[in-house]
C-alpha cells in the first residue's frame, strides 16, 4: 500500500471515512475532485474535499484493493464484501455510523431512502462486528484507535458487548431484502453514470470520476 494512503475496500467506504473524520472546524467534507490511477496491482483514488462549514479544501488520498477493478457489477452501497476489519474506520466509529443511519431512519417518508438508510446501518454494525476475536465479548483494545473512541467505550461498555451489536442485526431486516429494495434506485445511479460515460470518449461507465480533458 502506497504509505500515505488510507487503505479501503471501496468508494463506500472513502465517504464513511469522511464522515467521522469532519473539518477540524466540525463541519462535513464534501466531494469536490477525485482523480483515479491505476497499476497492475492496485487503485489510488485522490480526493480533492471542500469543509461545507468553512470551506477549507484539503485533498485525502485511498487505496482500493485491485480487486475492485474487476467486480464492476457490486452493489454500489457495498461498503465491504470480506471478512477482513476496516484499516480506515475503528469499532467505535462503525457503531456511531449505525446510530446515526438508524437515527435518520424516523426522518424520512421515501421507503426506498428508509430502506437505504437501514441497509447502510445494518453494514456499519456488521463493519464493528468484524473486529471482534472469536472469543470477545469486549471490544479489544485494538480495534479503539483513539481517545475519543476509547471513552465512548468506557462511557457505555454494554452497548459494545458483542451480544449487544448482534441482537441488533437480529431485529434488522436481512442485508438481501434491503438490497431488493434499493435495487430500483441503484438502476437509475448506474444509468445516469452511463450516461455521463458516454459523452467521454473511451471510458467506460464505472470511469465517470476521471474528471480529464475529452
Amino acid at each position: 500500500m502506497s504509505s500515505n494512503a488510507i487503505g479501503v475496500h471501496s468508494v463506500q467506504e472513502e465517504y464513511f471515512y469522511l464522515m467521522v473524520h469532519p473539518c477540524a472546524c466540525g463541519g462535513p467534507w464534501f466531494f469536490d475532485e477525485q482523480k483515479v490511477q491505476e497499476t497492475a496491482d492496485q487503485v489510488l483514488h485522490d480526493v480533492k474535499a471542500r469543509c461545507a462549514a468553512c470551506g477549507k479544501e484539503r485533498t485525502f488520498h485511498f487505496e482500493l484493493p485491485e480487486e475492485s477493478k474487476r467486480d464492476r457489477s457490486a452493489p454500489v452501497r457495498r461498503i465491504n464484501p470480506t471478512a477482513e476489519s476496516s484499516r480506515a474506520v475503528d469499532l467505535a466509529e462503525w457503531m456511531g455510523l449505525a446510530r446515526f443511519y438508524l437515527a435518520r431512519i424516523e426522518r424520512l417518508e421515501n421507503k426506498v431512502e428508509r430502506a437505504q438508510s437501514l441497509l447502510d446501518a445494518r453494514q456499519c454494525l456488521e463493519e464493528a462486528l468484524k473486529f471482534y476475536g472469536l472469543s470477545d465479548d469486549a471490544p479489544p483494545p485494538e480495534a479503539l484507535w483513539s481517545d475519543e473512541s476509547q471513552r465512548k467505550v468506557a462511557a457505555d461498555p454494554d452497548a459494545y458487548r458483542r451480544a449487544a451489536l448482534e441482537a441488533m442485526l437480529e431485529k434488522m431486516t436481512s442485508r438481501n431484502r434491503l438490497r431488493q429494495a434499493d435495487a430500483p434506485d441503484q438502476r437509475e445511479f448506474k444509468k445516469a453514470l452511463q450516461e455521463e460515460a458516454r459523452r467521454r470518449v473511451g471510458r467506460q461507465w464505472w470511469q465517470f470520476w476521471k474528471r480529464g480533458s475529452n
